[in-house]
Formats: structure tokens, sequence, C-alpha cells
């Protein structure tokens, strides 16, 4: 909390009443340790941890070897391209055992042997090996696009992770605080010191910050849970 905080506190305190006295110490108690969380946040980011994250999620998410595959198969495609060069060509074999002619139907005797030449596969066949090229480029470049994106959510939900692991811990101590002027209030209820308003509001808000403790566990788990999906092993495994 600022001094002038501090001091404007100490001043304000005495001639207040009881319940806005315990009231307005929660508020500053509040914003002091959400102010503290707000400057400690970016120290907390491991970014050497974040790195191994990042590369874990690019060799075991599942989406990400699709496209290994897929390149794969595109260098299949122009592999099998390449050798229907082949096919340009066609060789036939022929035999007729008969030394019969006529006019109407020559006929020659003995084997025949021909090659024929396919002119519109010399069209069609450089066509489909620059398009086998292209669809590698394309898998490839697909790929890239996809270790980006991999890389970014990671880096999302970790920032998140460590957001809802600092939420957490503010309103742990918060809840010391919260605690304490509870057992305060109850001693001096107990004394008649105190009226039953103000003990009930100090026992509510107890009970409303073990739930938001509650909340920020539930929080800090699904934020853990979403980077295991990514990564695709237990967040503990990373060293």
């Amino acid at each position: 909390m600022p001094a002038i905080g501090k001091i404007l506190l100490l001043k304000i305190l005495p001639i207040m009443p009881v319940k806005l006295k315990h009231l307005l110490t929660i508020f500053f108690i509040s914003v002091m340790y959400i102010s503290n969380a707000q400057e400690s946040m970016l120290p907390e980011v491991d970014y050497k941890f974040l790195q191994k994250l990042i590369d874990t999620a690019k060799a075991r998410y599942p989406n990400i070897k699709t496209y290994d595959h897929r390149i794969i198969t595109a260098n299949d495609n122009l592999k099998k391209a390449k050798l229907g060069w082949f096919d340009l060509l066609t060789f036939s074999m022929s035999y007729s055992p008969t030394n019969a002619t006529s006019l109407s139907s020559p006929t020659l005797s003995g084997y025949q042997v021909g090659f024929f030449f396919n002119v519109g596969n010399v069209v069609v066949k450089p066509h489909n090996i620059k398009q086998a090229k292209e669809e590698i480029k394309i898998s490839i470049l697909n790929k890239e696009q996809a270790l980006l994106n991999i890389e970014a959510e990671v880096k999302a939900r970790y920032y998140k992770y460590i957001q809802s692991l600092i939420s957490l811990r503010v309103l742990s101590l918060m809840s010391l605080d919260v605690e304490a002027v509870y057992r305060q209030v109850k001693y001096k209820f107990e004394k008649g010191e105190e009226n039953f308003e103000n003990y009930t509001k100090a026992l509510l808000n107890v009970s409303s910050s073990k739930q938001n403790i509650i909340a920020a566990e539930g929080l800090v788990l699904v934020a853990k849970s979403t980077i295991e999906e990514l990564i695709d092993k237990k967040l503990e495994d990373i060293h």
C-alpha cells in the first residue's frame, strides 16, 4: 500500500464507526495485495520453462504430426508424377501365325512390335509434376503456420496459468486478514463490545473469502489442464 494511503487510513480509522472501520480495512488490504500482484506478475514468468513447453507442444501435439504426414504424402505424389514419364511410350507386340494374304485383308506373318508415343501425356505430365511440387510447398507452409499457432496458444495458456496462480495467492493472503478481522470482531462480540450485525458481516466475509479461494483453485486446475492438452504431458514432467 502507498505511504499516503497508510497515513490516510490511520487518520480516518479512529473517528469512523466500527462497522465502516472493518469494511475500509478490508478494502485497503485488498487493494494492497492486488497492486502487489500486478507488479509481481511479470517476474513470475519463467521464459526458459515456457520455451520447454513450446518445444514439447511442437513435438507431441497430435495436430502437428498430421502436417508431417501430409508432407510425406505430397513427396510421394511428386515421385509418382516423375515416374509417370514412362507413360509417354506405349509398347505393343502381336503375333500372326498365318502367311495368307489377300487384297481385302492383308496379314503379316510372325511377330510385330510397335512403340506408340502418347502426345497428350506430354502436355499433362509437366503440369502434374508442377502441381505435386506446389502441394509440397503448401504442406510445408501449413505446418509452419501450425507451429506459429501452437506457440502462440502455449504462451497464452501459460500466461493465463501464471495469472491464476497469482490470483490464488492474493486471495489466500487476503483470507488471512479477513479471518483476523473476523476473530477480532468475534472476540468483541462475545465480550458485548460489538453488535450482531457486524459480527454476521464479518462471518459472511470469511465464508465469501473461502468460496473465492475454492473458485480460484478451480481456475488454476483448468488453466493447468489446458496447457497439458497442448504438450500431451503432465506439467510436472517438464524439467
